[in-house]
């Protein structure tokens, strides 16, 4: 029948809608895109990079009587976000197993791709994180209480100190730490939970509390000995492409193959100067 609805009219909708739940799903399960910058509206088609604009700082002067001032320079410099992380996930389902399984192996087939792309994501932030300026005042630093290498309340002051120092703003603050650092976070006295101060505006996966104007978190891809104190401009990220779902039939194996890309980029920002790595060789 000419006016049926058949799978030529529902494929882009279908399309459409996978393709709604992955970035749903990328933005759930990206613990730390929330607490960077996103320059995904500028990655536009036909460019290999994004340049991102930073500038230097006037500095006041005293004005002598009958003597002019000197005219100060604004100069500007650009941190480049390159796309050159296209990421991808292939599987391919046998149609006689998708037909007698039990649970509906195409949807965890999606969900488990989106998941992956979304902790590859972070990998790759963390990556860029842990490249803090090493100019003096140095943000790289060892524990106070190295080797035993515990986070304490004089490392958390000392990143605050360093971030201060810097002039970054005070705003959007993040400390990440790994599972291992959680305990001693948690005896901190100063340290206050995420489930007893809450939060009008929600708070975000993975938080686990907020000390010294910095929103814990915690992230298992950090190693034992190690915690980031950071402010979003540290880190800029764009994507270039949002998730493309495909799917195909493979005649001679009578599967169906499915594939999970996108394209994007990662990059620290502001020489590093807005963000500390605590580590266990303050390298």
């Amino acid at each position: 029948m000419a006016n049926e609805i058949g799978n030529t009219e529902i494929t882009a909708t279908r399309q459409q809608l996978i393709a709604s739940i992955v970035q749903e799903t990328l933005k759930q399960k990206s613990l730390l895109l929330p607490t960077i910058t996103d320059y995904s509206a500028f990655a536009q088609p036909g460019a290999s990079q994004v340049g991102i604009p930073r500038r230097a700082q006037f500095a006041a002067a005293d004005k002598t009587e009958n003597t002019d001032l000197t005219a100060q320079e604004l100069l500007f410099s650009a941190d480049t976000i390159l796309f050159d992380k296209h990421k991808a996930i292939y599987a391919k389902l046998e149609k006689i197993a998708g037909l007698q399984s039990n649970v509906n192996v195409q949807s965890e087939i999606l969900v488990e791709m989106a998941n992956e792309l979304a902790l590859q994501v972070d990998k790759d932030i963390i990556v860029q994180l842990k490249l803090p300026s090493a100019a003096a005042p140095d943000h790289r630093q060892l524990f106070a209480n190295s080797p035993t290498n515990t986070i304490q309340q004089t490392d958390i002051l000392e990143a605050r100190r360093l971030l201060n120092v810097q002039k970054v703003p005070m705003d959007n603050r993040t400390l990440l730490i790994p599972p291992d650092q959680e305990k001693a976070m948690l005896l901190i006295s100063d340290f206050v939970r995420a489930d007893t101060y809450g939060s009008a505006g929600g708070l975000i996966n993975g938080e686990v509390g907020r000390v010294y104007g910095f929103r814990v978190m915690m992230h298992t891809e950090l190693v034992a000995a190690e915690f980031l104190a950071y402010q979003s401009g540290h880190v800029g990220f764009g994507q270039q492409m949002s998730s493309e779902y495909l799917t195909d039939i493979e005649v001679k194996s009578l599967s169906t193959e499915y594939a999970l890309h996108h394209v994007y980029g990662v990059k620290v920002l502001d020489l590093g100067k807005r963000g500390t790595w605590f580590n266990a060789t303050g390298a």
